[in-house]
């Protein structure tokens, strides 16, 4: 399954996603082999899920235990996980089975966090790969207990309220992607 994710990595580093110097950031990564957690703990691949209601143009944020961020919900790729799976894994770890999201067949943004959290986080750097989520608020309930795992807090916010909590540029960048889309 390792192929598969380094399949897939490639044709998102080849495609249109990302700026140029990302994209070839991403594939001089993947080239260098062991991309998840398991396999190098200090730079690996992680997928965001980026929830938001289009219609209300709000999206579902969070602030990070591990990090003391404002982020949206994702997670590290597991060893011998596809894409799509790591997804349909995080988004069951954090929100629960009841939610009811359409993963987009493609994702829409690749970006690279570097990370100076020790001993909070062995991580140094994130190569992520971002998936917009469309749903509608009103029918968006995520398991509380499941969310309290990984955040202090949640809660849907209008994109100037996002822009005045979120200070991680490349969440940032996910939110001008997304707001692009109101």
């Amino acid at each position: 399954m390792t192929n598969l994710l380094k399949e897939e990595l490639v044709v998102l580093a080849k495609s249109s996603i990302s700026y140029k110097e990302i994209s070839e950031r991403f594939l001089k990564r993947v080239q260098e082999g062991n991309l998840t957690q398991d396999e190098n703990p200090e730079t690996h691949f992680c997928v965001y899920f980026a929830a938001f209601d289009p219609k209300l143009k709000e999206v579902f944020l969070g602030h990070h235990i591990k990090s003391g961020l404002w982020l949206f919900n994702g997670g590290h790729i597991n060893k011998d996980e596809a894409l799509k799976e790591a997804v349909k894994r995080e988004i069951d770890e954090e929100l629960g089975r009841k939610i009811d999201i359409k993963i987009p067949k493609n994702p829409s943004l690749l970006t690279i966090t570097n990370i100076d959290n020790l001993p909070k986080q062995l991580c140094k750097r994130h190569y992520e790969i971002w998936f917009f989520m469309r749903v509608k608020k009103n029918k968006f309930f995520p398991d509380e207990k499941r969310l309290e795992k990984e955040f202090y807090e949640t809660r849907w916010l209008t994109g100037e309220e996002a822009k005045k909590l979120v200070i991680d540029p490349e969440t940032l960048h996910g939110l001008k992607v997304i707001g692009s889309t109101f």
